[in-house]
């Protein structure tokens, strides 16, 4: 059905905007044509197939005109669609001479869309950059070594990760505005991924914290993804802000730092060759790496968007 209806707004704006450039066109039609849509409008009752399909041409007609991002004159579009289904009337331009006029307002939208863009991103340099200046002066606020600030929900009583090690979070990621691009909270789903596998602000963040702690974050566009952003989810510039609670870490060589601990107490009282044996035996290095990687390849695509 939406593939239909596309089809018959692409084709039908096709010829609403035939006329788009056309000035001669500008009939001296008197102001009565003008008061009469609206004096009908109130007797659309849809209640008739005709009245229903009718109406809804003219919606999908009316979303096509909407992404027109250009000045469009509404009189000569509407001129176009009675000269068009009138055969009695005469349509001003040649299909050759309408595709061409098109195709220049394609590239006057892009162009168009582009300005709006890069000036939008200019805007959300200068609002960040104010936003942190002023965020810094609360007392509670922290900032990272490479400059994310944050603040403390919650302490967190276990270990801070590395770079090498594997972590299990869940968060909240939104926008300056409040706009909410990812949830692990409300999909129920915690993300396991390598802390070496996100955006350098996540990194920065994920080291500074431990087992346990829930902060809120807020990542300047540097340390997130910069001037390209993620469209249509994040746009140029964006400053991020998440909520970051940090479950569990799954340490690279958990067993070896305990080892190489032990091995001081234990080296005077223990033949050293009866040690080294002991330890591949139980083999508890490889088992936290196990269950993280299950989980490896989903995380994998999911980070991305953090």
């Amino acid at each position: 059905m939406n593939k239909i209806s596309f089809s018959l707004a692409v084709a039908a704006c096709g010829t609403l905007l035939a006329c788009g450039g056309n000035k001669n066109a500008a009939p001296v039609t008197d102001p009565a044509p003008a008061p009469a849509p609206a004096v009908q409008e109130p007797k659309v009752s849809l209640d008739s197939a005709v009245d229903r399909y009718s109406y809804a041409l003219g919606m999908d007609l009316g979303k096509a005109i909407a992404n027109v991002n250009v000045p469009l004159k509404m009189d000569v579009l509407m001129m176009a669609i009675q000269d068009e289904i009138d055969t009695s009337r005469k349509v001003l331009m040649s299909d050759s001479a309408s595709e061409t006029a098109l195709q220049d307002l394609l590239l006057l939208m892009q162009k168009k869309k582009e300005a709006d863009e890069a000036a939008a991103a200019k805007k959300a340099v200068t609002e960040q950059v104010e936003f942190l200046a002023k965020n810094i002066q609360d007392s509670t606020v922290k900032t990272t070594p490479k400059g994310v600030q944050y603040k403390v929900i919650k302490e967190g009583t276990g270990i801070s990760p590395k770079a090498a090690d594997k972590v299990k979070v869940h968060y909240v990621g939104a926008l300056l505005d409040g706009t909410e691009f990812d949830n692990s909270v409300k999909r129920g789903e915690p993300l396991d991924f390598p802390v070496s596998a996100v955006i350098e602000g996540w990194q920065d963040l994920l080291l500074v914290m431990k087992e346990g702690m829930k902060v809120k974050a807020w990542i300047p566009s540097a340390l997130a993804y910069g001037a390209e952003g993620v469209p249509p989810m994040i746009p140029a510039n964006a400053l991020l802000v998440f909520e970051v609670e940090l479950l569990k870490v799954f340490a690279e060589n958990p067993v070896a730092d305990s080892a190489a601990a032990a091995v001081p107490a234990d080296s005077a009282a223990a033949q050293p060759a009866a040690e080294p044996a002991a330890a591949p035996e139980a083999a508890p290095a490889a088992e936290p790496k196990a269950e993280p990687a299950k989980a490896e390849a989903a995380p994998a695509a999911e980070t991305k968007k953090k």
